[in-house]
């Protein structure tokens, strides 16, 4: 997941992964939940919350 993200937004996915870290640790917890067998990753109630208030925020992003 994270290197195809990682690409399409044309960022090594260490740093992709690093900048998740970031604001999971500066919004106070998880923003994705861990893929598992037969089931992607997926956003968390915060991430969900941190989705809208982005897209709100900046409507051209998708």
């Amino acid at each position: 997941m994270e290197i195809a993200a990682a690409d399409a937004l044309n960022v090594k996915w260490f740093t992709l992964v690093g900048q998740i870290n970031r604001l999971e640790r500066d919004l106070g917890g998880p923003l994705l939940e861990q893929a598992v067998r037969g089931r992607p990753m997926r956003l968390t109630a915060l991430g969900r919350r941190a989705k809208r208030a982005i897209s709100k925020a900046l409507p051209e992003v998708k």
